[in-house]
């Protein structure tokens, strides 16, 4: 998968694979034989000794799957839960390494990696792997009782007590209800009847009616910026004029509404596609726009931030990111707790 990622970050093999699966639309007939065979038990989905919990979704681009699976991490944990984790890292080198997460960087573990490291506790386990069911034993013999999925919606080898799909809003724009590269989704959309649990984020971000839903999230932002610089709040960022956001995430749109949503005043946008590695020829291009336009600040993600601020020391701009609440409804704590019974 990470040698499609890497893919995807070229616009010329972008498009030829584009090209090639629209004219072959080969991965629609393996979506379809894939779940057919698990439907019909003829595949037979591995149990773990623990209950596990997938957090996913079923479009490209992001809708809010770590912020999620953050959230319910700590409220599990507050539910007496041990928790582990389970995610793929992104991005990261060495793709085919599998290890518990201590202390790595995020070259190595992934740039979503480290934000759930930085946004959970210490006694949150997180393995990192390609083999979900390896990665979950492993979680299992340190003695978690409760393992979360992330982004294990299309992984159906496991088998999980709750499936919660994530819809953005991506998923209300009925152009974008089609399979790649016809559209934006994973897998058509009849297979959402596999989830137990439906989620629309970003929900305050749109004003589509969309799809239909068990519960709404809203994306909110905490008023403590992360900063390299003096700026320490949203509000203080407000007051500045001389700002750019960089932002390489699943859905750059969402993170622009959310500035507008708090008033921060962009005057440039540089956008990057998911998970990008920033090099010096990337910085060099940040430097050469702050000059030219008079720029002193970088609005970006949490997850930017992580690779920024490595370049902190030749960057001729303050980095602050804004960070997101990672919370949950009571309605939708309940639906879990009810089902984890």
């Amino acid at each position: 998968m990470n040698n499609i990622h890497v893919t995807l970050n070229n616009k010329f093999l972008t498009y030829l694979l584009s090209a090639f699966l629209f004219v072959f639309p080969i991965h629609l007939v393996f979506i379809f034989f894939k779940n057919l065979l698990y439907d019909l038990k003829i595949f037979k989905a591995k149990k773990i000794n623990a209950k596990v919990v997938s957090i996913g979704n079923i479009s490209l681009g992001g809708t809010g799957k770590t912020p999620t699976t953050i959230a319910i991490a700590s409220f599990l944990e507050r539910k007496g839960y041990s928790v582990g984790i389970v995610t793929r890292g992104h991005g990261r080198d060495n793709v085919s390494n599998s290890f518990l997460l201590k202390d790595q960087d995020w070259r190595e573990c992934g740039d979503e990696v480290v934000l759930l490291r930085n946004n959970t506790s210490s006694n949150t386990h997180i393995f990192v792997s390609l083999d979900k069911i390896f990665a979950a034993e492993q979680l299992s013999s340190i003695g978690c009782n409760v393992i979360l999925l992330d982004d294990g919606f299309q992984h159906r080898r496991i088998y999980r007590d709750i499936d919660i799909v994530l819809l953005g809003p991506e998923n209300q724009n009925k152009r974008c209800q089609l399979v790649y590269p016809y559209g934006m989704l994973r897998e058509p959309y009849c297979y959402l009847k596999r989830a137990d649990i439906t989620i629309s984020t970003k929900s305050n971000l749109t004003t589509s009616k969309g799809a239909v839903s068990d519960h709404k999230l809203s994306l909110e932002i905490k008023e403590e910026v992360v900063s390299s610089g003096s700026i320490k709040t949203i509000y203080e960022l407000e007051r500045e004029s001389r700002i750019m956001s960089v932002c390489s995430i699943g859905d750059p749109d969402s993170f622009s509404r959310t500035l507008n949503s708090i008033n921060i005043n962009v005057r440039k946008k540089l956008v990057f596609p998911d998970h990008w590695p920033f090099t010096l020829k990337d910085i060099k291009k940040i430097n050469d726009l702050a000059l030219k336009e008079g720029l002193e600040h970088i609005v970006c993600t949490e997850k930017d931030f992580v690779k920024l601020l490595e370049f902190k020391n030749i960057l001729n701009v303050d980095i602050s990111a804004v960070a997101q609440k990672h919370q949950l409804s009571k309605e939708i704590e309940q639906n879990i707790l009810d089902r984890l019974i």
